[in-house]
């Protein structure tokens, strides 16, 4: 052994000797410059995100999904150098051995390391745990789903922030409660990622959502299925062209109703709703706007089939084809997007005083 190697092995035995051995590679050094950027860079853009009082959704992005990203691979780099290191050094001298870390906690130099290793390690997982939760905040928040993709979905957006729903986060009729329903968005939202770097997504966004979660698990979380409304009175105003934009009003009385016999009589347009009776339906579109079979089964259990006179299924085509059990959104299939037609618009602007 010569004495270059002898200096080596006997340096390589002090603690502190080791650890500046062990980073002594620029893939090691790169990493760890790259992990101290990058938790500086989360911890600042943290503060912003946690002061703001309106917080933008591309802060959030970069603190909670693009930093801690740099962050791992950053700490994935320093094992790596130190394995190539070892591996450049045994082919350039065959004959060394080259000596492990050994730990000796009688040694107090071993020991504060070992103490800012721990230390570190401990808080590097408590970051870890809050950045993680911080991300899972951020991507089931109104910011993410609505401004992160201004060119898809400005336009349900700024509909949604106009309707009787805008103070209802998008995850909570989209996502809903449950693990499983969440793991399946986040898989879809991975497909719709990709077609929106590659501008591959349609235009416009195509409804009904047939992957939409069923409006007895999100809508009856908040709306009352049970109850009974009776009649509602509705009135619509509409203005003429004319110079005075005179008004004219429509009354229409809706017979709500409900569902439940224990609240009223399953009587009015909610008889349908699926507590008493049961109403399945085919598609004749994907729109769902020609229904050319529908099958009712009420609360004592008697089956109503009703086809359609002008494009009438075979008894094949009814067992083969898929069916679609009747809920909210089959009838409020707008209750969040609303897009107003013009005229409707500027009535409601007359009326409102705008």
């Amino acid at each position: 052994m010569n004495p270059e190697d002898s200096k080596l092995q006997s340096d390589f035995t002090k603690p502190l000797t080791r650890v500046r051995l062990l980073f002594r590679n620029p893939i090691s050094l790169a990493g760890a410059a790259l992990a101290l950027v990058s938790l500086a860079n989360i911890l600042f853009l943290f503060l912003i995100d946690l002061l703001s009082e309106k917080p933008s959704p591309y802060i959030g992005i970069l603190a909670y999904m693009v930093g801690p990203t740099f962050l791992i691979l950053a700490l994935v780099l320093i094992p790596l150098g130190i394995w190539f290191d070892r591996r450049r050094r045994r082919a350039q001298r065959p004959g060394t051995t080259l000596r492990y870390l050994r730990i000796d906690f009688n040694d107090p130099s071993q020991r504060g390391v070992f103490a800012f290793f721990f230390s570190f390690v401990i808080v590097f997982i408590m970051l870890s745990v809050v950045g993680s939760y911080r991300a899972y905040e951020f991507t089931d928040s109104v910011q993410f789903c609505g401004q992160l993709c201004h060119s898809v979905m400005n336009p349900e957006f700024t509909a949604y922030q106009l309707s009787p729903h805008a103070r209802v986060a998008c995850v909570e009729c989209h996502v809903g409660a449950g693990a499983s329903w969440y793991v399946r968005s986040k898989l879809s939202g991975a497909r719709q990622v990709f077609a929106t770097a590659f501008n591959t997504y349609p235009r416009p966004i195509p409804t009904p959502v047939h992957n939409l979660r069923p409006a007895p698990e999100t809508c009856e979380e908040c709306h009352w299925p049970k109850r009974f409304y009776g009649a509602q009175l509705k009135v619509f105003t509409h203005y003429a062209s004319d110079e005075k934009n005179t008004p004219r009003q429509i009354r229409m009385l809706l017979k709500t109703g409900g569902g439940d016999p224990s609240t009223g009589s399953p009587a009015g347009i909610h008889w349908h709703m699926n507590i008493s009776n049961e109403i399945t339906y085919i598609a004749g579109d994907d729109k769902r706007q020609a229904i050319p079979y529908i099958h009712v089964k009420d609360m004592q259990g008697r089956i109503t089939e009703y086809m359609s006179k002008d494009s009438p299924l075979t008894k094949e085509q009814i067992e083969k084809l898929p069916r679609r059990r009747m809920d909210c959104v089959d009838c409020h299939n707008r209750p969040t997007h609303i897009y107003v037609p013009p005229d409707r618009a500027v009535d409601e602007s007359l009326l409102a005083g705008r």
